[in-house]
Formats: structure tokens, sequence, C-alpha cells
């Protein structure tokens, strides 16, 4: 899968929306409880992320718009970083290029989209269908980091209809922010 540009991901292992239900009803017993709370989790990461670290998290945010995807899509690129400019995640979302045609959304250029949907009052679904494992030099050079990456990819849902398919890649670094001591 192409990442960005001419980057790459190679995946190791696919876990499909079928096989997800699965390992959630036997409680993802081998991935380690930090990763099962990124991966899993439905709520805003880029707050969740803030919380974790204690710190400001910092959108680097790209917009590409393209006549080649269908229905004229904007590519939405972002990376979460800490206030030393670690990259902590890598995510890129699809959306309508004429939003304002969804009523009350109000997408940031600066602004997560988690608090995008917050500030705009709506009521969203989010369906996490895919969770992904796997190598890509790109972001091993980007996260400073060398070995197997996890992501995820879900869509988010506004009055049952799709509004945007978010993929995200996250730095295996994450993982330390859960054994720091205060």
């Amino acid at each position: 899968m192409t990442i960005y540009q001419d980057y790459t991901f190679q995946k190791i292992l696919t876990i499909s929306q079928k096989q997800l239900q699965y390992l959630t009803e036997i409680k993802l017993k081998t991935l380690p409880k930090e990763w099962k709370l990124i991966l899993m989790n439905d709520g805003s990461f880029t707050q969740n992320l803030n919380s974790l670290t204690g710190e400001h998290i910092k959108l680097k945010i790209h917009y590409k718009t393209s006549d080649i995807l269908l229905n004229k899509k904007k590519l939405r690129i972002i990376w979460l970083e800490d206030n030393i400019n670690n990259k902590l995640t890598f995510a890129r979302s699809l959306w309508p290029l004429h939003i304002n045609h969804y009523k009350y959304i109000e997408l940031g250029n600066d602004k997560p989209i988690g608090q995008s949907i917050i500030e705009s009052k709506i009521d969203i679904y989010k369906d996490i269908y895919k969770l992904y494992y796997g190598y890509s030099k790109y972001l091993d050079k980007a996260f400073n980091s060398r070995g197997p990456i996890w992501g995820r990819k879900y869509k988010i849902y506004y009055h049952k209809k799709l509004f945007t398919i978010v993929e995200e890649f996250f730095s295996p670094h994450l993982i330390q922010y859960f054994h720091l001591k205060n």
C-alpha cells in the first residue's frame, strides 16, 4: 500500500473487520494492552495522545486535491508531533471536496478531526475495520525507529452516510508513554 507519494507500507498482517470482531470477543489476548488501548479506542486519538504524553500535541497538516480521486475528494495528510517535534502518528483521510454541504460541520485546517466534530456538536459513528502490522522505510525514518509499525483504518459516518475514511500509523515509541513514572 502506498503511504505517501512513493513510500510504501509492507503489511505482514491485516486484520479485517470480521477477524477484528472475533479477536475482540476473545479479548485480543496476545496483543499487549498498550496497543489494544491505542488501536481499539474510538475516541479522539489526539486528545488521548495529549493525555498520554502530558503535552499539547502539534499537528502538521497538508491537503492534496485530485481529480483522479472519485467524486473529487480532498486528501488530508497529517503528522502528530510532540513539543520537540518527534513524530508520533502519521494519518491520512479522504474528505468531500465541498465539505460545507454537510451542515454544521466545520473541519478546521489546524484542528484534529475529533476536535472539529466536537466543536460542530454533531454525532458520528466511528467504525474501526482494519488493523495493520508491517514495515515502512519512510515511517521508520520519520519515527526514528526500526521494526514493525501498527496502524488502523476506520470510517466515520454522519447521518448513516460515509463521511470520511481515515488511516493512522503509530510510532513504536508511543508504548514508552505508558511506562513513564511522574
